[in-house]
């Protein structure tokens, strides 16, 4: 019985450190078969990481129920498990079960205080939640634990950007760019701050930093577009549009704006061609068009 323990315990080793090169290899179906192999070998001596593996890589395959029903079974074996109850709270937030998922990221932050990711999701839900008290304080707790850490920057300022904090915004904006200024999200976020605080210049820059670091992001041609049109360039609005247009054809908002900047520069054929591709792409656009009045002197040759 002994050997059959020792034989048993080394052919479940074997099978981890398999499933971890596989995982090292982001081959997840194969390091999930062999964990599975390890576990049924391992008998009562579960290893808890190797676990807690396993349940996040059901949450990578989007396995949500198992994914869920392996980290509350962690949490039968291991009810102070932090790693677990955060798993827990991803998963709920991925499946919209909101209230749970604050509920156990509160259980990884009571059983680690010092667990910066269960900070910062805790705080994207109550951003989801329009909480801005709860998510401003969670991710500020997230950023004492971690004052470099990329993506609380940015999710700190949006947060404050949505609510027209926008100085707040810039000066965690900034702090992100010197981290990492060739980042296109850092870039496109000053972009977006600085023409909320009226500087032409620096927004622009910021967005054609974004372009040159993610040609394929939409919203920053919408962005220049938008930029250039509040101060009637419309000609660069048209431009960017198009740029636009060139890089990702199926983006329909793209084609929607351009329609109505080519009415306000007086080219109707155009406006009326941008706009039908716009329906075609997207049917949104139809209802759209129907109170739209910037389209008022087209919406006749469209509506049947």
């Amino acid at each position: 019985m002994i050997y059959l323990r020792q034989k048993n315990a080394r052919l479940s080793n074997n099978y981890r450190i398999i499933a971890e090169t596989f995982m090292e290899q982001d081959n997840l179906d194969k390091a999930l078969q062999y964990f599975e192999k390890s576990k049924n070998y391992a008998g009562a001596y579960q290893d808890l990481d190797m676990l807690l593996d396993m349940a996040f890589i059901h949450f990578e395959k989007d396995d949500f129920s198992a994914s869920q029903a392996l980290f509350e079974d962690i949490l039968t074996l291991h009810p102070y498990e932090a790693r677990a109850y955060f798993g827990l709270g991803i998963v709920y937030e991925e499946t919209d079960a909101l209230q749970e998922a604050i509920q156990a990221f509160e259980k990884a932050i009571e059983y680690d205080p010092h667990y910066q990711q269960a900070y910062f999701f805790l705080a994207g839900v109550y951003q989801s939640l329009d909480d801005f008290r709860n998510s401003e304080h969670y991710y500020k707790s997230a950023m004492k634990l971690d004052p470099t850490d990329l993506w609380t920057l940015i999710n700190l300022g949006s947060l404050y950007e949505e609510h027209d904090l926008n100085t707040k915004a810039e000066r965690l904006f900034k702090k992100a760019f010197k981290l990492q200024p060739n980042h296109p999200t850092v870039t496109f976020n000053l972009g977006v701050v600085y023409g909320k605080l009226d500087q032409f210049e620096k927004s622009k820059k910021y967005y054609m930093a974004s372009l040159e670091q993610d040609p394929f992001n939409p919203y920053t041609y919408l962005n220049l577009a938008v930029l250039h049109k509040n101060v009637e360039a419309y000609d660069q609005a048209f431009f960017w549009l198009s740029q636009g247009i060139e890089n990702i054809p199926e983006e329909g908002f793209l084609h929607y704006n351009r329609s109505c900047v080519a009415l306000m520069m007086g080219n109707k054929k155009q406006a009326i061609l941008d706009v039908k591709t716009a329906c075609q792409l997207n049917p949104f656009f139809k209802e759209e068009l129907k109170k739209d009045e910037d389209l008022a002197p087209i919406r006749n040759y469209l509506i049947k």
